[in-house]
């Protein structure tokens, strides 16, 4: 294919910029009705307030900044187990407070145990990899990591395909404490020796059923299995996602210590509760017509329409606007 070029512009380094934030939905407070599930030999106790983790200032200065008052349950569970050093797979909402629930406590063992990245090394040792499926939420795990380390001499780092390589390795040497990747980009620059992985003490999976599942397996097993990488034994790893099926559990026993502990938040896989949902069966060729009545029916309520390829998010976007409906189409 053609050689990719693109460097993606740096985020705003000023504070203001690195502490913004989305306002939280209006059914937030409803997390705490979730039924908490959690197995495995014993687990500590759950937190009930940021200020019970004793963390030191710096982070609680940040977590304030960040505008975390109130603790999600995937959180109250999650940043003892970790703190305590074990190793966890937990299956929570998408929007729940996974990331949170897994940066803080690393961060929190990073800054007690001291970091050694600098930007003089041939090979970069980061000492925590965070791997996603998607660039959109590596970054967005980037964003949130910048907030935690804020004021430390900790360094994280993002790379993902889709951008120039020689960027992504710029970014690494210049010193990376924790490293933030998609598979393929990852592998990339291991293979060319940029980064080395015997430093590492915390693996972490994000969405990892889509890791484990979705054609990343190969690449989670070369990643573990790389001759660098410290035995599970000597990591503490930590997978986090929204579903977690049966077949999806069984693989990633096999990338955790033996007693790993299983946080369940809520009814996994079950449909959100706060969604109306209304399926319609409409012909293959009626599909268009029926799309124009429902959206001449709910007049100018913002809608979003999904589909399968991006040819057809262009033609539907194009088609809506020939009948008067304004529409944009957004895809990779």
């Amino acid at each position: 294919g053609p050689k990719v070029t693109y460097v993606p512009p740096p985020p705003p380094g000023d504070e203001r910029a690195i502490f913004a934030r989305y306002q939280t939905g209006i059914n937030f407070d409803k997390y705490d009705e979730n039924v908490v599930e959690v197995s495995g030999l014993d687990p500590p106790a759950p937190l009930l307030a940021f200020e019970e983790a004793n963390l030191c200032q710096t982070l609680n200065v940040n977590i304030a900044k960040a505008g975390y008052s109130k603790l999600t349950p995937v959180q109250k569970y999650s940043i003892p187990i970790i703190l305590a050093g074990r190793d966890l797979m937990a299956c929570a909402q998408t929007g729940s407070g996974k990331t949170a629930a897994f940066l803080l406590p690393v961060v929190a063992h990073m800054m007690r145990d001291g970091v050694t990245a600098t930007s003089f090394k041939e090979q970069q040792e980061p000492e925590c990899i965070i791997v996603a499926p998607a660039r959109e939420l590596i970054n967005q795990i980037f964003l949130e990591a910048r907030k935690f380390v804020y004021g430390t001499c900790i360094r994280p780092v993002v790379i993902y395909g889709g951008t120039q390589t020689g960027h992504s390795i710029r970014q690494v040497m210049q010193g990376c404490n924790i490293l933030c990747a998609t598979p393929g980009r990852l592998l990339d620059i291991i293979s060319r020796q940029k980064i080395a992985l015997h430093n590492v003490k915390y693996l972490v999976l994000d969405e990892a059923d889509r890791m484990l599942d979705m054609g990343f397996g190969v690449d989670m097993k070369k990643l573990v299995s790389h001759p660098t990488m410290p035995p599970k034994e000597r990591r503490q790893t930590l997978m986090f996602s929204a579903t977690f099926p049966e077949e999806v559990q069984r693989l990633a026993a096999e990338f955790l210590k033996s007693d790993y502990l299983f946080v369940v938040v809520g009814h996994v896989g079950g449909a959100c509760s706060d969604v109306q949902q209304n399926i319609l069966q409409v012909p293959q060729y009626s599909k268009r017509d029926k799309l124009i009545e429902i959206l001449q029916s709910i007049g100018h309520e913002r809608t979003m329409v999904f589909v399968d390829k991006k040819k057809k998010a262009d033609y539907i976007a194009a088609f809506l606007c020939q009948e008067k409906i304004a529409a944009t189409s957004i895809h990779g």
